[in-house]
């Protein structure tokens, strides 16, 4: 009996900042204030958010910085029954380093890891035919430069070459037979999971101005390139998941899947970003600053995909439905509290990148709620910082995500009507150490 195995998957997913697509805020005063800092980053963790903010720094720094993430995803059923994704620490590292040139000019290095997310699902999740596994991280490096025009203008750019890994994974159902009597009577069903890991590289580019206008205002404005990550012809590894005690059902996963070479060709797309702040010193000891962000997630394809294994066993999780340009929009407050001590806190709010009814864990959404609060402490500009934040988007009504066997034919998956509800929030810790040289 033939046995033809496709493999073809368009995973466009989405970006950074603010939303569910994974962005790890940068630096502890960056995480600390929710990286509404464009109009007012000044210093090496600048670098990644508005380089205009390195202009300007006459001493060398560094600035080490390591977070903590605390994941939390489940899945209610119609009926009742809670289902727990793994609960993955997620630990990304950052450290930025600058060095003046001269007066006007400073150079800044920085190692970040802003794209980090895991989500796991168990082998009893009902909609774990719908909802991928997946791990991404992005690590990226950033050389850039910071140019001081007059005392009120700053102007910055920087190179940003990333590297993407991407580890997915997902569930179907395929048919075995009788292969060991020769009658090739179908006799039941397993569960395979086909897995593909592979890194990608990608160059983009920062580029921002800041400008201190009347006595108390400033204003920043920054744009980040597009980076797209092509993930062609990927070899895929095939996994049996049930434990089916039959030779017949190892033969035929032997048969199917045994000696397969296919591949599985995605694509990981960071869109490109406009952000715009404008910062407030009403008097020496507070600084307040609105920004509002814009992400081209339009520009991103819908995801679809065909998974099949066999005339027998298939699997439609095509969208219908276009993402739109994600919006953000929060809000950062300073306190100097003594010469060696700031307060900061932060509260943004991003709009929906994708239809409610689209939604699953597998892609992102956008982030409904983020609140931050931090502590900097300075002694001749040596010292730590130290933020911790939290962010929620809960009770996601959803149908559809749950998968039984079709009744118009054998083998064949078909979405249930079902109404699911799934809740996901993130809480997480991050610690930088700051020594001046």
């Amino acid at each position: 009996m033939r046995r033809v195995f496709v493999l073809i998957f368009v995973f466009s997913f989405l970006t950074l900042f603010a939303n569910d697509m994974y962005l790890i805020d940068q630096g502890g005063k960056g995480v600390a204030k929710s990286g509404m800092v464009v109009a007012s980053a000044k210093g090496g963790y600048a670098l990644f958010y508005n380089p205009a903010g390195l202009a300007g720094v006459q001493t060398r720094d560094l600035e080490a910085n390591i977070s903590f993430i605390f994941p939390n995803l489940s899945y209610s059923s119609q009926d009742g029954t809670k289902y727990d994704a793994a609960k993955k620490i997620n630990i990304p590292v950052s450290a930025f380093f600058t060095l003046p040139l001269s007066e006007k000019l400073t150079f800044g290095i920085g190692i970040t890891t802003p794209v980090f997310k895991n989500d796991q699902w168990g082998n009893s999740f009902p909609g774990r035919f719908f909802s991928s596994q997946y791990e991404v991280r992005t690590n990226e490096l950033s050389l850039g430069l910071g140019y001081l025009i007059s005392e009120r203008l700053r102007l910055g750019f920087s190179i940003d070459v990333s590297a993407t890994y991407l580890k997915y994974s997902n569930f179907f159902k395929s048919p075995y037979y009788d292969y060991l009597s020769g009658t090739n009577e179908l006799i039941g069903y397993f569960e395979v999971k086909g897995v593909m890991d592979k890194t990608e590289n990608d160059t983009g580019f920062t580029m921002g101005i800041q400008y201190d206008f009347l006595s108390k205002w400033s204003v920043g404005i920054s744009y980040k390139s597009e980076r797209e990550f092509d993930f062609k012809d990927q070899k895929v590894k095939f996994e049996q998941i049930t434990e089916v005690g039959f030779h017949n059902a190892e033969e035929s996963f032997n048969r199917l899947f045994g000696n397969l070479d296919e591949t599985l060709s995605t694509g990981f797309r960071i869109p490109s970003q406009f952000s715009i702040g404008l910062a407030y010193r009403p008097t020496n000891r507070w600084l307040i600053e609105v920004d509002y962000l814009k992400l081209s997630t339009s520009d991103n394809s819908v995801i679809s995909f065909d998974y099949s294994v066999n005339n027998d066993s298939i699997v439609d999780r095509g969208y219908a439905k276009k993402w739109d340009d994600m919006s953000v929009y929060g809000f950062s407050i300073e306190y100097v509290a003594t010469k060696k001590i700031k307060i900061m806190g932060a509260m943004k709010y991003g709009s929906d990148v994708i239809p409610i009814d689209d939604w699953h864990p597998a892609v992102a959404n956008g982030e409904m709620f983020w609140l931050s609060l931090g502590v900097s402490y300075r002694y001749n500009g040596n010292g730590f910082d130290f933020g911790i934040f939290f962010k929620n988007y809960k009770d996601y009504t959803v149908s559809g995500q749950e998968y039984v066997f079709s009744p118009i034919g054998e083998g064949y998956l078909q979405l249930t009507d079902n109404t699911g509800k799934y809740d996901r929030n993130f809480a997480g810790i991050t610690y930088s150490y700051h020594i001046r040289f």
